[in-house]
């Protein structure tokens, strides 16, 4: 990946802020560039490489200069209801950002053949009853429709952040732990670290993993990928 660029959307999230740190920690780019609405402190390797742009996603139109000279796209872009506020505002952020940027980073960069790589959740489905599945299932469709040379969903399972959300309550933080500490007890995989997504996704991009993806082409011409929780844990295992 010598001399390719990477832009990560939303690194200031939980998976987002290992992926970067894991992309700056092991190299394979010449530039890395995050955008979001705030930036992050790093003092670590290679941050002579990193530029962090803040930018207003209902704006997005006003920041088309951000999405410029991008090989690689890592998105990890995402909110739940209850930070939204309501279901129509959290399809907004969560959908809306992901998709209007994906078309603006389309627009400008014809004359690279984009990886997109998005980082999506078990259980996707357009067609679901469910808000939260069916926002998912929707956004990686219509990622698919908007004509990057190849797209690759990643669907992880439970995330287990490294830190928890200032605004969770105690209720929620205790069953947080009891769901993890009963997978871990009968050995499920159902949930998965953010640093494991984080590392399956850098890996994936730069060629180091030998798994798989479940892939198809679409009519557009879109080599469409998709890694399950199972996969993920797989490639992005401690080595």
């Amino acid at each position: 990946m010598a001399g390719k660029t990477a832009l990560v959307l939303g690194g200031t999230g939980a998976v987002g802020k290992t992926l970067v740190r894991d992309l700056l920690h092991n190299g394979g780019f010449s530039r890395i560039t995050t955008v979001g609405r705030r930036e992050f402190e790093y003092d670590g390797p290679n941050k002579d490489i990193l530029t962090q742009k803040v930018i207003d996603f209902e704006k997005i139109d006003d920041f088309k200069d951000v999405f410029v000279g991008h090989d690689v796209v890592f998105c990890t872009l995402g909110t739940t209801r209850a930070q939204a506020g309501s279901a129509s505002r959290f399809v907004e952020i969560d959908k809306g950002y992901v998709i209007s940027s994906a078309k603006i980073i389309k627009q400008q960069n014809q004359d690279r053949d984009v990886h997109y790589l998005y980082c999506s959740s078990t259980g996707a489905n357009k067609d679901s009853m469910f808000l939260y599945p069916r926002t998912k299932g929707e956004i990686e469709h219509e990622l698919g429709d908007v004509g990057f040379k190849r797209v690759t969903i990643f669907r992880p399972g439970f995330l287990k952040a490294e830190e928890e959300r200032p605004d969770r309550r105690l209720f929620e933080k205790y069953l947080l732990g009891t769901v993890i500490g009963l997978m871990k007890l009968v050995g499920s995989k159902g949930y998965v670290d953010v640093a494991t997504v984080g590392r399956a996704m850098r890996r994936y991009a730069v060629g180091e993993s030998s798994i798989s993806p479940d892939a198809k082409t679409l009519e557009n011409g879109t080599q469409f990928e998709i890694f399950d929780n199972k996969s993920i844990h797989e490639m992005g295992a401690e080595k």
